[in-house]
């Protein structure tokens, strides 16, 4: 039952970040920087904060680390795709870019293990 409790606070509290940061967005100018609080990132911060109280700050901390691997490996996708589909195409470009993803995400989370 708990773990049921959990996934619908996660779910509430995500969204209720969500919106949040949704109304942060619209105030923010330039409008180029509504990005920074999508959806994801807000959602994240939810999660995190119910993790802390169910399960405790050593596994907020893994989790915590677990997006910054991800975040990273993400910035170097990015970094990778828009050379990679000018040179190779949508499909093999962002095929290039996926491959690159994971494994950034992969030696990242190696690294950091503990």
């Amino acid at each position: 039952m708990e773990t049921l409790l959990e996934i619908v606070l996660k779910a509430f509290i995500g969204g209720l970040f969500v919106v949040a940061f949704a109304l942060l967005a619209e105030i923010v100018q330039p409008k180029r920087l509504a990005g920074v609080f999508a959806a994801a990132p807000s959602v994240a911060l939810g999660g995190l904060i119910l993790t802390v109280v169910f399960k405790g700050n050593l596994e907020a901390a893994r989790a915590a680390r677990g997006m910054a691997a991800g975040a990273l490996a993400f910035t170097a996708y990015c970094l990778i795709e828009i050379p990679a589909l000018g040179r190779f195409g949508a499909m093999r470009g962002s095929a290039a870019a996926l491959i690159v993803w994971c494994a950034m995400a992969a030696a990242i989370a190696f690294a950091v293990a503990s």
